[in-house]
C-alpha cells in the first residue's frame, strides 16, 4: 500500500470535495438540529458514480469516498450502499441509502433506518438483504448526528434474500466503513478545533499558543491520521483481520478526542449551539457499532493465532506494512 494518492485517486477526490463544498452550508433552519441528512447530496453523489466506486475502482477509493464525506456537517449514507453493498456482490445498484444491523439488534433503533431503502442483517454465517419497500419504521430522536429508526413489527427475515456463508464479509467491510467514518469526522473536528484555538485568546494570547494545547492537539490528530491509515490499509488488503484492527483501533482514542475537542472549543459543542456536536456525535454513534475494544482485540487474536488463521494474518503486521 503506497501512503499517497494515485492520479486517479486524487482526481476521484478533489471531484468529490468539489461537490462537498457546494453542499457544505446547512441551511438555517437545521444549525440546531441534532443531526441533517440531505437527500439532495446523497442523489447527487448516486447520480455522479460515487457509489459505483468499489465496483468501477475498487474498495480503497470506496474507502476514500467514506472518508472524505464523513467531513461533511451533512449526513450521507457512504458505508452500506458504497462500501458493504458492492463488496457483497450483489450485482445490481442498492437504489438508495443502505441500512446495516446485527440480528439481535433488529428491535433497536437502527442508524439510517429512516432514509434506507434497503437493510443488510449481519446473521452470523450468513447475511441477508431486506427490500424495505412497505416496512413501517417509526423515527426515534436522538442525539447521535444520524437519522435513527425503529421497525413497528420485527421483519421477517425469511422473507428477505438470504447471503449463504456472508455474515463474516458484511462484518469486514461494514468495520472498515465505521474506520474510515470516525477517521473523516474527527479530521474534520480536529480541523476546526484548531481553527478555533487560533482566533480565540486568553489572557491575551490564543489559546493555540499554548505548549499543552498544542500536544494535546497533536495526539488526537496522530489517533485520526493512523485511523485513517488503517482503514485505508484493510480496504487495499481485503482481509478480515486489518478490517478489524482499524476499528478496534479507531476505537481506542475516542474518548480523549472528545474531552479534548469539546474542551478546547470553550465547552462547546456538547448541545446543538455549536456545530462541532455534527462530528463528535457521530463519532459516538460510530463508536457503538464497531463494538468495544476487548471483544475486537480477543478476535484479532483469534485470527492471527488460530490454527485455521489464514497465512496472511499469521504474519507480523509491522513486516506487512513494509
Amino acid at each position: 500500500m503506497d501512503f499517497q494518492l494515485s492520479d486517479d485517486q486524487r482526481a476521484l477526490v478533489n471531484a468529490l470535495q468539489s461537490i462537498l463544498e457546494d453542499f457544505s452550508e446547512l441551511p438555517q433552519s437545521e444549525r440546531l438540529s441534532f443531526a441533517y441528512y440531505d437527500p439532495r447530496l446523497q442523489q447527487v453523489l448516486a447520480e455522479n458514480g460515487f457509489f459505483d466506486a468499489a465496483t468501477a475502482m475498487g474498495p480503497l477509493e470506496a474507502a476514500l469516498i467514506v472518508f472524505e464525506v464523513a467531513k461533511s456537517l451533512t449526513t450521507v449514507e457512504t458505508i452500506g450502499c458504497g462500501l458493504v453493498w458492492p463488496m457483497l456482490g450483489l450485482g445490481e445498484s442498492s437504489g438508495g441509502p443502505v441500512a446495516l444491523v446485527s440480528e439481535r439488534d433488529l428491535d433497536k433503533s437502527i442508524r439510517d433506518l429512516p432514509i434506507a431503502t434497503r437493510l443488510l442483517v449481519d446473521c452470523g454465517g450468513d447475511a441477508v438483504m431486506l427490500d424495505l419497500a412497505g416496512a413501517v419504521i417509526e423515527p426515534v430522536k436522538s442525539i447521535f448526528a444520524y437519522p435513527y429508526g425503529r421497525f413497528a413489527t420485527r421483519p421477517d427475515l425469511a422473507a428477505g434474500r438470504r447471503l449463504a456463508g456472508q455474515g463474516a464479509l458484511l462484518r469486514q467491510w461494514w468495520r472498515v466503513g465505521l474506520a474510515a467514518a470516525i477517521a473523516g469526522a474527527a479530521d474534520a473536528a480536529i480541523a476546526f478545533t484548531i481553527d478555533y484555538v487560533k482566533q480565540r485568546s486568553v489572557l491575551g494570547r490564543a489559546v493555540g499558543s499554548y505548549q499543552a494545547v498544542r500536544h494535546r492537539l497533536v495526539h488526537r490528530y496522530g489517533h485520526a491520521r493512523s485511523t485513517y491509515l488503517l482503514a485505508m490499509r484493510a480496504a487495499w488488503s481485503g482481509t478480515a483481520i486489518d478490517a478489524d484492527i482499524a476499528a478496534a483501533y479507531a476505537v481506542t482514542g475516542i474518548k480523549a478526542l472528545l474531552f479534548d475537542l469539546h474542551q478546547f472549543n470553550g465547552g462547546m459543542g456538547v448541545t446543538t449551539e455549536y456545530s462541532l456536536h455534527f462530528w463528535t456525535y457521530r463519532i459516538r454513534a460510530l463508536q457503538a457499532e464497531a463494538g468495544g475494544l476487548q471483544a475486537a482485540a480477543l478476535e484479532i487474536a483469534d485470527k492471527r493465532w488460530h490454527p485455521g488463521a489464514e497465512a496472511h494474518a499469521a504474519m507480523p503486521l509491522l513486516k506487512q506494512a513494509g
